[in-house]
């Protein structure tokens, strides 16, 4: 929200300097994000928060400034008005909830002789909003300074009475910018007998819209409940200020105040004949709540020694009037600005917010017992330790992100589109984190960065378990062309294995295997998919080459993908006294199928084996020479031992034969 800081200077009745001004805002809570110069004055955007409403208007910053310094401060004026004819019209609440209060008034004979002043057109400006009419400056002039959203219609456009509903079946409207919507059962309008005029709280529409050639017009000033407008704007692509204010929720109370604001600027600038002004409203419209603290409450919260005065005082200020005493609790009445308060946690922040949070004391807690039982927190926060520890960056990315991103990797078909996003690039459920890490790649890429190592953890989401799932993925990204002249780390898939590797061992995740992947995201040769007691938890290996051209890559990179929910970690580490006697190792070549796998070979000889073997590792893998074309040479080194005692030939050569035995059975191997 873009502000003219002399309105502020004027609202607050004071002149402080412009950087004082956005410190002290910043300090409770309301973001400064630009300051521009603009025609000898100053342009402050303002980042609010999504529950802060009320300051998304000059008197709603003003109204929390002033409280913060202490400041007297008024954001009603006082207005008068005495309407001169009938308004004709009747109002119909049907959507009674939704808008529980409507207020409208007509206009004819307005002569537009004078020019607005120049205040009004400068604060327009300022804030980017189009001069349309000077009616409609007027009423967004209003809206700026107070926050009540107000729409104007042309009069003679309008058939019959007017309507509060939700829209019928099939019903379209073609709102301001010329957007043909079709509407749904769940949106609100204003409608005339025979169709809607306007998108309630969010847009008027085109075909009774005002235009220099409209003589008699109608103004509407409303409440409709947040939750009915929210996300209807987004639903449909775009965002207007009446949206971004009905949304959040505007002071219940002031529609009616701030269409008498409205007309007393009309009426000190032209000449025009002005009805009285016709509200309606029903029981559904909202009464202030009351709120119960206690003096205890709030000094145990915030660690400080306020008594009972201070804490009235600070609410005052900010409007939060103090109502009765029972006992040791002190009811207040949450003004009707502050949709954002209804229990007492938020009372009590309100007077953190005014002590000022740099303010409150530091206290040192009582040392706690360290024996408890670790949560998933603990690991989660262990795995990104472990991760960073091995030279990878963590990023953060929405668990949302543009279907073309999935479309890309052709992984669509279990995607869940969001009903309101919050923009059109941002409208899909992801179904894997490798599009968002890939995403994240060519931004690096296209900023210079050769080289990247990078995980995340966070949610995957699919519609055909209607699950989401908690995972790790990592990224391997190496230019070799740009390869420092003393590095010797070949960032393949073995060093990715291996990290993996060092994870399993590092959170004791026992029994894993890895297998040929089925995962269609990687290369059919180049990868695995691992497997945690025959379970499948992820996958490991570089991305299919197919997808690198819909990515705008000209290299492959490394990826994997762990569910963390699946990793049963053993909390309790096993200690093994090592053995005081030798240990026998022998080494064995065998000549298998080129397809059979390391794993298979591993699982053989481990089932093979009858008591002694402690160990198999590999050493040699060979195809070529004196090597059948559809056969390969595989190397072990074989590691025997006993706690017991010294191991003889014969029980080493019972355990060869063995193995030998069962890799010729069931993987028919020849012992070279």
């Amino acid at each position: 929200m873009k502000v003219l800081f002399s309105r502020i200077t004027e609202a607050i009745n004071a002149k402080p300097k412009i950087e004082s001004l956005c410190n002290d805002l910043t300090l409770i809570g309301i973001e400064v994000d630009e300051i521009k110069s603009f025609q000898g004055d100053k342009v402050i955007d303002f980042d609010l928060t999504p529950n802060r409403g009320d300051c998304f208007s000059v008197k709603g910053l003003a109204r929390d400034y002033c409280a913060f310094k202490g400041k007297k401060f008024s954001s009603v004026k006082k207005i008068s008005f005495k309407g001169e004819a009938k308004f004709t019209k009747k109002i119909k609440l049907s959507a009674r909830e939704a808008c529980s209060a409507y207020s409208a008034v007509s206009i004819s004979n307005l002569k537009l002789k004078k020019k607005l002043p120049e205040n009004i057109i400068k604060t327009l400006k300022a804030a980017g909003i189009q001069s349309i009419h000077p009616l409609v400056d007027i009423i967004n002039f209003v809206m700026l300074e107070s926050g009540q959203p107000m729409h104007v219609f042309d009069q003679d456009k309008i058939q019959g009475d007017i309507e509060v509903r939700f829209a019928k079946s099939k019903e379209q409207i073609k709102i301001l910018g010329e957007k043909n919507i079709k509407l749904t059962n769940d949106c609100l309008v204003i409608a005339d007998k025979k169709e809607p005029i306007a998108f309630a709280g969010i847009s008027g529409g085109l075909n009774h819209s005002v235009s220099k050639k409209t003589n008699n017009f109608i103004i509407e000033s409303a409440f409709f409940d947040p939750s009915v407008i929210k996300g209807k704007a987004r639903r449909y692509g775009f965002q207007t200020d009446a949206s971004q204010r009905f949304e959040r929720g505007v002071d219940f109370n002031l529609h009616e105040i701030a269409l008498k604001e409205v007309l007393s600027i009309i009426k000190e600038i032209y000449q025009a004949d002005i009805s009285e002004i016709k509200t309606t409203k029903n029981k559904y419209f909202p009464k202030k709540k009351l709120i119960s603290i206690s003096t205890k409450d709030v000094n145990q919260k915030l660690g400080t020694n306020l008594n009972e005065n201070t804490i009235k005082g600070i609410l005052n200020r900010l409007e939060i009037k103090f109502n009765k005493r029972n006992k040791n609790n002190l009811t207040f009445e949450v003004p009707s600005h502050r949709f954002d308060l209804s229990i007492k946690e938020d009372l009590i922040e309100e007077v953190a917010r005014m002590v000022g949070y740099d303010s409150l004391p530091q206290i040192k807690n009582d040392q706690v017992s360290q024996h408890h039982e670790k949560s998933k927190y603990d690991f989660i926060n262990e795995m990104k330790i472990f991760m960073t520890n091995k030279g990878f960056n963590e990023v953060v990315n929405y668990s949302f992100l543009d279907r073309q991103a999935l479309e890309n990797l052709g992984i669509e078909n279990k995607s869940i589109s969001i009903k309101n996003p919050l923009n059109n690039s941002l409208d899909t459920l992801r179904t894997s984190l490798l599009p968002s890490l890939a995403t994240n790649l060519v931004f690096n890429i296209n900023r210079g960065q050769n080289f990247l190592n990078i995980f995340e953890i966070g949610k995957s989401f699919s519609n055909i378990s209607h699950s989401e799932v908690l995972n790790l993925a990592g990224l391997v990204y190496d230019d070799e062309k740009f390869k420092n002249w003393n590095t010797n780390q070949n960032y393949d898939f073995f060093f990715l294995k291996g990290v993996l590797e060092d994870l399993f061992e590092k959170f004791r995740i026992e029994k894993t295997s890895w297998k040929r992947s089925k995962n269609d995201l990687l290369h059919p040769f180049a990868s695995a998919d691992i497997h945690l007691k025959n379970k499948l938890i992820g996958s490991i290996g570089s991305v299919n080459p197919r997808f690198l051209k819909s990515l705008g890559l000209n290299k492959a990179f490394l990826y994997f993908e762990l569910k963390i929910e699946s990793l049963r970690r053993n909390e309790i580490g096993k200690l093994l006294a090592p053995s005081i006697y030798p240990i026998s190792q022998r080494d064995f070549s065998f000549e298998i199928e080129k397809d059979i796998s390391y794993e298979q070979v591993k699982k053989c000889i481990q089932n093979s084996s009858k008591n002694y073997l402690i160990s198999s590792r590999i050493f040699d893998v060979y195809q070529g020479k004196n090597i059948s074309h559809d056969k390969k040479s595989i190397a072990f080194r074989l590691s025997w031992g006993s706690n017991k005692k010294t191991l003889s030939e014969e029980d080493v050569n019972n355990e060869a034969n063995l193995i030998i035995s069962g890799m010729k059975k069931k993987l028919g191997a020849i012992l070279r």
